[in-house]
């Protein structure tokens, strides 16, 4: 092990300032330097904080995140005008992986949870939607007004 000190010691008795400024430097570098040491979970917080900017960016007021209920979870919630928008956040290492990872399954968790908030609000005129923000690796960004219809996935 080396050490590396980003500061100059001036005084040889004031050491405890020369202590405190050393940091490990590793005599090989990483193989792998793009390597991200994140778990899943702070990939999809860290993804949700990049859509939230951006769509509050675009206009949107967010009114939550991360909003669970006992039918299912809606990443984020927002509000444009009169919609009130179900937004799906998906972050896989290519866009086209993002576009086609959420099963109909999950399409209807998603809906179910949208029908329970719109219950709880009770506010007569706003219009709901479902919207999906897919990103990549490379940190491209794609936001999917209306991704699916609720009229389709309420008659199923």
């Amino acid at each position: 092990m080396r050490f590396q000190s980003n500061l100059a010691v001036k005084d040889k008795s004031r050491t405890e300032l020369y202590f405190s400024s050393r940091r490990y430097v590793n005599p090989t570098p990483h193989k792998n330097l793009n390597r991200s040491f994140l778990s899943t979970y702070e990939k999809g917080i860290s993804a949700e904080r990049i859509a939230a900017k951006v769509l509050q960016d675009e206009g949107y007021e967010i009114l939550g995140h991360r909003i669970r209920t006992s039918y299912g979870e809606i990443d984020l919630l927002a509000k444009k005008e009169n919609e009130v928008v179900a937004i799906e956040v998906k972050q896989r290492k290519t866009m086209s992986d993002a576009k086609c990872c959420i099963s109909f399954r999950q399409q209807k968790r998603i809906l179910n949870a949208l029908l329970f908030i719109a219950s709880q609000r009770n506010k007569p005129f706003e219009n709901y939607r479902i919207d999906v923000v897919c990103l990549d690796a490379v940190g491209r960004f794609e936001h999917i007004e209306n991704a699916f219809a609720i009229e389709a996935l309420v008659a199923c």
